[in-house]
């Protein structure tokens, strides 16, 4: 059984490894068999998540995470989070601009015996490509 301190331990080790880069945190945060919703393109379980931590920091030159609200109810615990850094890399088909952005994102998380075994996640894509630079028109 996992209790709410115990769950929300292991949710910000999740971000903590995102901000810092340390994958070991991955390891530390998420079961063999995580499931991210929807799923990642750097692939499945802790391995595609370390991957997309890692195209992410190369993406985003000073990267940190800092999360706003955190409320965890039975074996769930919801983050609302924020991210900066310095766009360098290719992201949405626009080469490393110089920019500073911000991204944010709102996750749910399952939390079974100290460790995340689902994830759901929505970013603000749309907020982010503005930043960018990108236009949309009808």
């Amino acid at each position: 059984m996992t209790t709410h301190s115990t769950a929300e331990a292991a949710v910000r080790r999740f971000y903590e490894a995102l901000g810092t880069g340390d994958l070991a945190l991955v390891d530390e945060a998420l079961a063999q068999d995580w499931e991210a919703i929807p799923a990642m393109r750097t692939g499945p379980g802790p391995d595609g998540w370390k991957a997309g931590i890692t195209h992410l920091r190369g993406v985003f030159a000073d990267l940190s995470v800092t999360i706003e609200d955190v409320v965890a109810a039975g074996d769930r615990v919801a983050v609302r989070a924020v991210a900066r850094g310095v766009h360098r890399g290719e992201l949405l088909g626009v080469p490393g601009s110089g920019r500073e952005v911000e991204f944010r994102a709102a996750d749910f998380h399952r939390v079974v015996d100290g460790r995340i075994v689902q994830s759901w996640h929505l970013e603000d894509y749309f907020g982010l490509a503005g930043q960018l630079g990108l236009t949309f028109s009808p």
